[in-house]
């Protein structure tokens, strides 16, 4: 979808709606309705916000339509049809409560609560669309297996979500504020760049972050790990000539500083949407029982086919970026994951499997609404404590007998030098 075309379809939508609350607000010229008692005035104002809501809505489902036909495959009507309800919401709804609150200035009292709600509406748009999504939150994590005794602990940072046309400040500041955490190994799990705008931006975006990520010194003794995501390029392509490996349905032995060997596995787009579960415990299966397990995904939709078939230490995800919008006492409106949404962001159990779901660094991009509302920013600091003990086999193996036989996924046994011992720092709190 071009600018040109995107901007067509926001006149098309402000012209619609403007006209249709140009008519609620001449409701109001009415002196009885102004001079109503109370209850009845609260109701008639309630009725004609829900009347121009309704008619927002019906109005940015049809404008994009007319003028993106051709190029639907390029932005998905949901987030054109978010990003012109958001513009409906703070500028137009807020304009015309400031007209209805102007018809009302014999009744000061009413005016006044009409001018309230219009500022409440201001300071909710500065902070969902310019203060938070510049704020970087910095969550840290304690995942415990249970049942052992003795633990060492390996410290994971865990980014994911950057989804930037343009790297700057705040991605650098997130690539800066991780390393200074001195995590053992480093995850990222998908959607580095936006292509929404052109791949001259994403071209350009790729090779800003593969920049960045030389300046700063972007590694840990343990390695780099990524996997693809939705937005963008391969993960090869946008990490190339840059020491992250990039696991697409792969495995990677990566041996810890005590002898012990961790398996780390990163799925494609589709397996990590994959809910049936045979291929990916075929994938898992090939790795040696003993090892200890950590699954990265971009999507945690998978997490369901392990539940209960087995025995991983820690599944990181992202895509969800939190909801993006989250709306108190409700939680995230939108989460893009078919899991319930108190899964949509940090550390929760998933019926015995330890789940991270990171919100992110960025956001949604293009032509998608670039918002943040009680939903920062965030990197992730994970201490994965262990277990000093290796793991009884059984778990595993049942898990690769259930393995469809007719699966194409690969694991591979490469396997990484382990990283010589660092001397280990406290164990942080888990963030809330």
């Amino acid at each position: 979808m071009t600018t040109g075309r995107f901007w067509v379809a926001a006149v098309l939508f402000h012209a619609s709606v403007l006209a249709f609350g140009l008519w609620l607000v001449a409701r109001w010229g009415d002196p009885a309705r102004r001079r109503s008692h109370t209850p009845v005035w609260l109701r008639m104002l309630v009725g004609d916000g829900l009347r121009f809501l309704a008619a927002s809505g019906v109005a940015s489902l049809l404008a994009p339509v007319l003028v993106v036909l051709p190029d639907l495959e390029r932005v998905s009507k949901i987030s054109a049809t978010a990003l012109l309800l958001g513009q409906a919401l703070f500028w137009d709804l807020t304009l015309l409560m400031a007209v209805v609150a102007w018809r009302h200035r014999e009744r000061p009292l009413r005016a006044a609560l009409l001018l309230s709600g219009c500022a409440m509406l201001g300071l909710a748009y500065w902070q969902g669309y310019h203060r938070e999504p510049r704020q970087l939150a910095v969550r840290h994590h304690t995942v415990e297996r249970p049942g052992f005794s003795d633990w060492s602990s390996l410290r994971i940072l865990h980014l994911t979500d950057i989804q930037t046309p343009a790297i700057g400040a705040h991605e650098e500041r997130a690539l800066r504020e991780g390393l200074a955490h001195r995590p053992d190994l480093i995850v990222l799990t998908g959607d580095y760049v936006q292509n929404a705008l052109g791949r001259r931006t994403e071209d350009r975006a790729m090779r800003d972050l593969r920049a960045l990520m030389s300046r700063v010194g972007f590694g840990a003794p343990l390695g780099v790990f990524a996997t693809e995501g939705d937005a963008g390029p391969p993960c090869r392509e946008v990490f190339a000539g840059t020491h992250v490996r990039c696991l697409v349905d792969d495995s990677v032995r990566v041996g810890l500083p005590d002898g012990r060997a961790l398996s780390l596995t990163g799925l494609s787009r589709s397996r990590g949407r994959d809910r049936s579960g045979p291929g990916l415990r075929a994938l898992l299966g090939a790795a040696p029982a003993s090892d200890h397990r950590i699954v990265i995904s971009h999507a945690p939709d998978f997490v369901d086919a392990l539940a209960g078939h087995a025995d991983v230490d820690l599944v990181l995800a992202g895509h969800t970026h939190g909801g993006q919008v989250v709306v108190p006492f409700l939680g995230p409106l939108f989460t893009a994951s078919r899991l319930p949404r108190r899964y949509a962001g940090g550390l929760n159990d998933y019926q015995g499997i330890p789940l991270h779901v990171s919100r992110g660094v960025g956001m949604e991009r293009g032509f998608a609404p670039q918002v943040r509302f009680l939903c920062p920013p965030e990197i992730c600091v994970l201490d994965l404590r262990l277990p000093a003990r290796l793991r009884p086999p059984t778990v595993p193996s049942r898990a690769a007998s259930a393995a469809d036989p007719g699966s194409s996924a690969t694991a591979s046994a490469a396997s990484c030098p382990a990283a010589p011992p660092r001397t280990r720092r406290g164990t942080a709190g888990a963030a809330p």
